[in-house]
């Protein structure tokens, strides 16, 4: 008997794709936080056709080798989605682009609650502020403020969207700073996953049961907010080569001198109070949703060749982007999303997912719906505007996805 309690995952940055990183002593893996996985090389098999006289069938024979599965999570900060994100979108981070320590007010408006000024004794134009960019304020200590560009008024000065009734910030020494962010790239990342039991061991050693994975890259990702659920969802992975081992590649790392980390225990972020900001063409939605699900895939395509079980490796397809959203009917709603799904005029939606001990913000740059209209469920029910389309290009080029890695409280 085996426990899923007992199943671990870990993973480690190739440098040469679907080849093991040497000497063990050098290498430091990370493992996975996962709630689930269906990581597994499965045999593609085909049945002989030889026809016997006994009328016994000749059995099958192995004509292929799939490699990989999903891994699916709750969604929190941490080094393992950092490395996960970044091979979903085939690009390293670009680094954070900060005015250190300088003067910061920001000043709510009167009338509406999720609009603020920003000015500081700095300057915008040296991190390059511009409308749609996410920005945090952060201090020295205390929490850290994430907001929203509006619109650039001067050098010094910025209209922004902010949580509801965010406080005002009077004269403040704190880092402004556009985060560190993934644009959609084609680098492929690749990993090497190790899968253990730690508690079925080999002919009564310590030598646990394990398979390895290698080559393994992510093909995409999804993410489910909805209302009154901790933000889930599942990274796609495909892999090129399959081994069974005992020891497990966890144990080898540990035994030759190399690092493997223990999974992190940063909070999973709550989709009902740690989505505190969400923007629909650089304003602060007025409007209520209710759930919001984001499915990217980048389309990868086995190459399959003669002598060998599993793919060689894996061409890229188009990085693609499913949204799906329930969003409330009301007049701000009403008037954004009708006129927009007969046009199919696209809407730049911005996503920000944090608590104290960080998170991200996903910006789509050009968002297109459909759906059918809002309509009468019954007696007592709500009139929702229950969305699907796609994400595309932004229309200067912009990458149609972009993950902001968000700190915490400081």
């Amino acid at each position: 008997m085996s426990s899923g309690n007992l199943v671990s995952v870990i993973l480690v940055p190739e440098t040469e794709y679907g080849v093991k990183d040497a000497p063990l002593s050098g290498v430091t893996a990370e493992t996975a936080r996962f709630t689930s996985e269906s990581l597994s090389g499965t045999p593609t098999t085909t049945q002989s056709a030889a026809i016997r006289t006994d009328r016994m069938s000749s059995g099958q024979v192995v004509t292929g080798l799939e490699v990989g599965g999903t891994l699916e999570y709750e969604l929190s900060a941490g080094t393992y989605f950092d490395q996960m994100f970044a091979a979903a979108m085939m690009s390293q981070f670009v680094a954070a682009a900060t005015i250190s320590g300088t003067d910061v007010t920001l000043t709510p408006d009167g009338t509406d609650d999720q609009l603020a000024t920003l000015t500081i004794t700095g300057d915008f134009t040296t991190i390059s502020a511009d409308p749609g960019d996410v920005l945090q304020l952060v201090p020295a200590t205390g929490s850290t403020v994430t907001v929203t560009v509006i619109s650039v008024t001067s050098a010094t000065e910025l209209q922004v969207a902010t949580a509801a009734g965010e406080a005002a910030i009077t004269s403040v020494v704190m880092d402004v700073e556009v985060p560190s962010h993934l644009v959609i790239g084609a680098d492929q990342q690749s990993y090497t996953f190790g899968k253990s039991y730690l508690d079925v061991q080999h002919l009564l050693t310590t030598d646990n049961h394990s398979q390895t994975y290698g080559g393994m890259l992510v093909n995409g990702f999804t993410l489910d907010a909805t209302y009154g659920n901790i933000c889930t969802g599942a990274f796609e992975t495909m892999g090129n080569s399959y081994e069974l081992e005992a020891p497990s590649y966890e144990q080898q790392i540990v035994t030759a001198g190399g690092t493997v980390n223990p999974a992190e225990t940063q909070q999973p972020i709550n989709s009902s109070i740690d989505i505190q900001l969400l923007t629909a063409d650089g304003e602060a939605a007025t409007y209520c949703t209710e759930s919001f699900q984001l499915s990217f895939t980048n389309g990868l395509d086995p190459t399959n060749c003669i002598g060998s079980a599993a793919p060689e490796g894996y061409t890229l397809g188009t990085a693609s982007i499913e949204v799906n959203s329930n969003i409330y009917l009301s007049d701000s709603a009403y008037d954004l999303w009708m006129f927009n799904k007969l046009t199919q005029e696209p809407v730049a939606l911005t996503f920000i997912l944090n608590n104290s001990q960080g998170g991200w913000a996903f910006a789509l740059a050009a968002v297109q719906l459909s759906f059918p209209d809002p309509s009468s469920g019954g007696q007592d029910t709500q009139t929702m505007i229950e969305g699907s389309g796609t994400g595309k290009v932004g229309a200067n080029g912009e990458s149609s996805l972009i993950i902001y890695k968000l700190k915490g409280d400081q």
